[in-house]
């Protein structure tokens, strides 16, 4: 799958759209508005600039009535760029080893999980998590992995070469955690880890053994956040306090305060109101007065923690905290990455915050612009506030639209990206419809949907 072939298959796609558009009378404005985007959007689409995400698909596919085409197309493209991407950070991946370790040849015997094409997903062992058993199951040997690169963290003194291709990489995973799958996230993450023990292993000097360090905790704290979000919350504890431990070896507050902050978020999905306070206040206060993305994470979590137990004055407080930290943010510190922290972000928080305490009148003003401001491929942000928009309307007495709200954010979620902490959500906003809602076939067929068997003790 080369470039060319992409944009030709982009293309085809956007004047397919084009094609239908024109067949319905509908101006590029008029479809924009009918499927919640804008006239920009829908011309870049058309023209082939860009191809979206598959909420806007299938909003025009069932708009236009395209019989599976416009889905098919989308879902043939994005295949297809999987593929290239895959081959590509294949390709550098064998570049930056070889540059990394002055070319010396790794066997397979090196590792037990190193494969010639990469890293081979095990099958799955007992005892893991369900949302892991509807993706490629790989969970007991990255915990694996963690033990091990537990051991070798403390192994102390490799020269300074490619440190810096090793930041881009660790920088490309931040970003790709708004919008790639669990799955593609796992095996790249686990794969990158293998390499970077490797390499701490080698007793590199004590300046990169710092900067390894630091990688080793920003890894390792990407793995915490997505097995947060596949619900496998003993595993992203496990390896939240792996990335404590190589942060306090890299002597690096921001990083610190980073993985702090997700820990805090892996405590309150795993309802431990307390930890996830605690984790959170540390982190701020190990940073001191400056502001990161991690700080003004941890003051979000805070305040959504605050409100699960029902302390308004302290969620406010948190999140006027979370306000600050954000004001002060700039450059990659606002990006759209797990490493950065930006206002689109801070609206999910803050909404989320306001419908747990039940303000329900901040939480649609904050649900808004949360909603304006998430980017295409951000599902997880998207679904989950629609799932809280849902709750909103449900409390308001719309009982019915909070229905039809739910019905079209799962269906709009493939399989896999509606598993997880979005289908734990999205059961409890089910749960709390009333009964003539909650027994209607549209819920019994949404209930058919989130097929992971239900868990106990999930803050939501």
């Amino acid at each position: 799958m080369d470039p060319q072939q992409l944009r030709d298959m982009k293309r085809a796609l956007g004047r397919r759209l084009a094609e239908l558009r024109t067949r319905r009378g509908l101006t590029q404005d008029d479809l924009g508005r009918l499927v919640h985007s804008n006239r920009s959007t829908v011309g870049n689409v058309e023209v082939g600039r860009q191809v979206s995400d598959r909420v806007f698909w299938v909003q025009c596919e069932l708009l236009l009535k395209a019989g599976g085409e416009l889905i098919s197309g989308y879902d043939e493209y994005r295949a297809g760029e999987i593929q290239h991407r895959e081959e590509k950070a294949q390709a550098a991946r064998h570049a930056r080893w070889g540059a990394v370790l002055d070319h010396r040849t790794i066997t397979e015997a090196s590792s037990p999980i190193r494969t010639r094409g990469g890293y081979e997903p095990p099958a799955l062992a007992a005892g893991s998590s369900p949302a892991a058993a509807n993706l490629v199951p790989i969970i007991d040997e990255v915990d694996d992995l963690r033990r091990s690169l537990n051991a070798t963290l403390t192994s102390g003194p490799i020269n300074d070469a490619g440190l810096d291709e090793w930041g881009k990489v660790i920088t490309r995973h931040g970003r790709a955690t708004r919008d790639r799958s669990t799955e593609a996230l796992l095996r790249d993450i686990a794969g990158d880890l293998i390499e970077l023990k490797e390499l701490i292993s080698r007793r590199p000097s004590a300046s990169a053994l710092r900067r390894l360090t630091g990688m080793a905790a920003q890894m390792s704290g990407l793995l915490c956040l997505v097995l947060c979000r596949i619900d496998d919350k003993t595993s992203a504890l496990r390896w939240a306090r792996t990335g404590r431990l190589a942060a306090g070896e890299a002597g690096n507050p921001m990083i610190q305060a980073w993985v702090l902050a997700q820990e805090a978020h892996a405590h309150y999905y795993s309802a431990n109101l307390r930890d996830a306070v605690e984790a959170a206040r540390h982190a701020q206060e190990i940073a001191g007065h400056k502001a990161s993305a991690g700080t003004a994470l941890a003051a979000a979590i805070e305040a959504r923690t605050h409100a699960a137990t029902g302390r308004r004055e302290e969620t406010r407080a948190a999140l006027g905290r979370a306000e600050d930290r954000l004001s002060r943010l700039e450059g990659e510190a606002l990006s759209a990455s797990a490493f950065g922290y930006s206002e689109a972000q801070l609206r999910f928080h803050e909404e989320n915050a306001y419908t747990r305490l039940g303000d329900v009148c901040a939480a649609l003003a904050a649900q808004e612009r949360a909603l304006e401001l998430c980017s295409p491929g951000d599902y997880t942000d998207w679904a989950l506030t629609r799932l809280d928009r849902a709750t909103c309307l449900t409390t308001t007495g719309d009982a019915s639209d909070a229905l039809d709200t739910l019905a079209e954010t799962i269906g709009s979620l493939e399989g896999a990206k509606r598993q997880g902490i979005i289908a734990e959500r999205a059961r409890s906003v089910l749960d709390a419809l009333p009964p003539t809602q909650r027994s209607s076939s549209t819920a019994q067929d949404l209930r058919a949907l989130l097929i992971q068997p239900h868990k106990r003790g999930v803050v939501l």
